[in-house]
């Protein structure tokens, strides 16, 4: 069980940061400017993140006869956001890094 700590203490933390660190170095002040200067992309993913995912994954354990435990799960993490693998994503599908990361 210690191991384990060690893991999901330190490993995991660390190797999350350097992974942002690593997207980051990718970046420049410029690409955070063109998220400010066109916030359209911007409002329309926050909006489909905190609103229409929350929205359509309540609609869905709904509609579908799964277990509470189950519509619990789904609900939370619909609720979350991407986090640092959505950004890694988009990195490995040369897509709009410096949006990814203001989203998340």
């Amino acid at each position: 069980m210690a191991n384990m700590n060690i893991v999901t203490d330190v490993i995991l933390p660390l190797a999350l940061a350097f992974i942002m660190f690593v997207l980051g170095l990718g970046l420049t002040g410029a690409d955070f400017l063109r998220v400010i200067k066109q916030p359209r992309d911007f409002f329309v993913g926050a909006f489909s993140q905190i609103i229409l995912l929350p929205i359509i994954a309540f609609i869905l354990v709904k509609i579908w006869p799964i277990a509470p435990e189950l519509a619990i799960g789904v609900m939370i993490i619909a609720a979350a956001p991407g986090g640092v693998t959505s950004n890694l994503l988009t990195s490995f599908a040369k897509g709009d890094v410096a949006l990814s990361i203001s989203l998340t």
